[in-house]
């Protein structure tokens, strides 16, 4: 439930890799409020996702069987046909370029190497050895395979990578090499340009640059560090193939950037300690369908005059869409207004593993103007779509606006497991208009330090799944919503625990019971039976409250069916708990607190000690209790 104004008013190089930033092994929630919000036990149920400490964690790329050539596919090189060679070998301060074709035209000077393939179509280029000053300029207007074989470069100029080719560059890694690549911090005139082209004239923003699109393809291994601006910038579109291995130490901005980026699988390891700055930032998509990613951000925010806007660090930043249909990510962030996923447009995640970890706090440039940046775990401007997989949030920065899972449009959950940690809202659809959140089945767990569990400022569509929020003190609710009335519950099982609660919508079609006043205790069990001795729930609760209020639903609420609620006693020969919810198990009765009928829609036990409550039964008064 969201303050209002007046409520407020008044009440994360030559050759050497950099050192990250030391995190803990695994990111835990933040020091717990006490009773006023609900000393809680959601350490019980966090997952613990490990990070790394001490920066490239060595790994490479697991999945080489998995990279399968589509035929026809341009970000294939075997679908190409190379018909001249090129080899450039790089010693200290010198270069040595030999080639099969004398149209190819090559520029030497020192160790900075230019080639020219204008006309030409089809050439490869083996780049090996080292240098601490060196560079390679591709020029020419077709596709080119670049394959690095060992390479160890550095430029003193610029990028060391520098692809002035609007054509599809592959860059293969040869199997059993290291490759390490670095630019120069400050940009000076090269070498080589072509007649008709000024100093300028040419884009060179990356360790790696590509006027193109690039596909990475090999078994060895990338390992470079951006120090003007960006590790890979690629003008057009970007992909990774399995196998490959992508580790980028440090970027001065991006360690990523493109118009489109694509990861088939492979493993990519970036840090950035650039204020706003994103691992994989696109302007257009970014779609994952494999692999391995481990994202780390640990500069904050910034506000950028250009745009009159601020401008946060991201693990994953698309301009346009993100769409996962595998993989294993992992997101940590640790600056202000840090976020570990951001669309401008939709997301959607059908399968896969994300663990998305943020810990710092709000950034504020101008708070009347409402130039800020809040930390969220993941965040769309447009529509998040879950199907499947896994996804684990958890922000820890405690500040307003910290919140887990947002979208400004609406949020739908067909299938997976949805963990959700936040201090502000865990689950939040909010912006100018926003449509809600809609449930039709899989497993979610929204926990709120210090606000909502879930908040739909919409509507919220409950109809299949098993949904679990938990907020904080009075007003705070686990399930909230603008209005009783768009908040719609027609199938799955709910439980939803906070200082408050609303009722269901008399447009529900399956019962509800909110159970208001309960003296609750982390880790104690609450109970619900039927007359026939049935058990239809069996939660723990997930904090310690004075006056809980308690929502539950499931289709073991029939019409007119009489329930006995208990709180304690013992569970035994349980198979499966997930985050507090027990799906079997023998109960050994606690305290008996009372029964009730289902007579309406949203039977109400009690008075709510906040907003929430709405139409019910409520009261304590005979034919309550037995």
């Amino acid at each position: 439930m969201k303050r209002t104004t007046a409520l407020c008013l008044t009440a994360l190089c030559c050759m050497i890799a950099c050192r990250p930033l030391s995190w803990p092994d695994h990111m835990m929630p933040p020091e717990l409020p006490g009773e006023e919000n609900g000393e809680n036990g959601v350490e019980n149920y966090t997952p613990e996702i490990e990070t790394d400490e001490d920066g490239y964690d060595d790994k490479t790329a697991t999945d080489k069987d998995n990279d399968k050539v589509v035929p026809g596919d341009a970000a294939y090189w075997e679908n190409q046909e190379f018909t001249s060679s090129v080899t450039v070998t790089y010693s200290g301060n010198t270069a040595i370029v030999t080639s099969s074709d004398d149209n190819i035209k090559s520029y030497v000077s020192g160790a900075d190497v230019a080639l020219d393939l204008t006309g030409i179509e089809g050439v490869e280029i083996t780049a090996s050895g080292e240098s601490n000053d060196g560079q390679l300029k591709i020029y020419g207007d077709s596709f080119v395979k670049l394959t690095l074989k060992g390479l160890g470069l550095t430029s003193g100029k610029s990028a060391a990578i520098n692809v002035q080719n609007k054509s599809m560059l592959y860059l293969h890694l040869a199997d059993g090499t290291e490759n390490i690549i670095c630019d120069s911090e400050t940009q000076s005139d090269e070498a080589y340009y072509p007649e008709g082209v000024a100093t300028g004239d040419e884009k060179r923003n990356g360790a790696i640059y590509c006027k193109g699109s690039m596909s990475i393809s090999g078994t060895g291994v990338l390992n470079l560090t951006g120090k003007k601006k960006h590790g890979i910038s690629v003008k057009s579109s970007v992909t990774v193939r399995p196998g490959t291995t992508v580790v980028i130490n440090d970027a001065a901005d991006n360690c990523i950037k493109a118009e489109g980026i694509t990861i088939l699988g492979g493993y990519i390891w970036a840090k950035t300690t650039a204020e706003a700055g994103k691992c994989l930032s696109s302007d257009a998509d970014v779609e994952i369908t494999g692999g391995g990613l481990k994202l780390y951000t640990s500069g904050g925010s910034v506000y950028e005059e250009d745009e009159n806007d601020t401008s946060s660090p991201a693990g994953i930043k698309a301009d346009g869409n993100i769409i996962i249909t595998g993989g294993d990510v992992l997101c940590v962030s640790t600056g202000e207004g840090g976020k570990g996923l951001n669309a401008d447009g939709n997301l959607t995640i059908d399968a896969g593993v994300i663990n998305v970890v943020t810990s710092g706090g709000k950034y504020i440039y101008n708070e009347a103007l409402d130039l800020d940046s809040s930390p969220k775990g993941v965040k769309a401007d447009g529509a998040i779509t879950i199907n499947g997989g896994t996804l684990n949030i958890q922000v820890t920065g405690r500040s307003d606006g910290s919140e887990g899972l947002e979208s400004k449009s609406k949020i739908t959950v067909n299938n997976g497991e949805v963990f959700v940690y936040a201090y502000d809202d865990a689950i939040n659809v909010g912006g100018d208009n926003p449509v809600g959140m809609e449930v039709n089945g899989g497993k979610i767990f929204a926990f709120a330090d210090n606000n909502d569990g879930i908040d739909s400022n919409g509507r919220l569509w409950i109809n299949g799944g098993l949904v679990i929020a938990s907020g904080s003190g009075a007003p705070e609710e686990g399930l909230d919503c603008d209005s009783s009335q768009n908040f719609i519950v027609k199938g799955g099982t709910l439980i939803g625990t906070g200082g408050a609660a609303i009722s269901a919508s008399s447009s529900s079609t399956q019962r509800c019971v909110i159970y208001n006043g309960v003296s609750a205790k982390t880790g104690e069990l609450f109970v619900i039976v039927d007359s026939d001795g049935s058990i239809i729930l069996r939660y723990e609760l997930p904090r310690t409250m004075n006056s809980m209020s308690v929502f539950f639903s499931s289709p073991g609420i029939k019409d007119g069916g009489t329930y006995t609620v208990y709180s304690g006693g013992t569970l035994n020969g349980n198979t499966i708990n997930w985050n507090g919810w027990f799906e079997d198990g023998s109960y050994t009765a606690g305290n008996a607190l009372g029964t009730f009928t289902s007579n309406t829609i949203t039977t109400t036990i009690g008075q709510s000690h906040g907003p929430g409550g709405g139409p019910g039964n409520g009261g304590w008064g005979p034919g309550w209790w037995n």
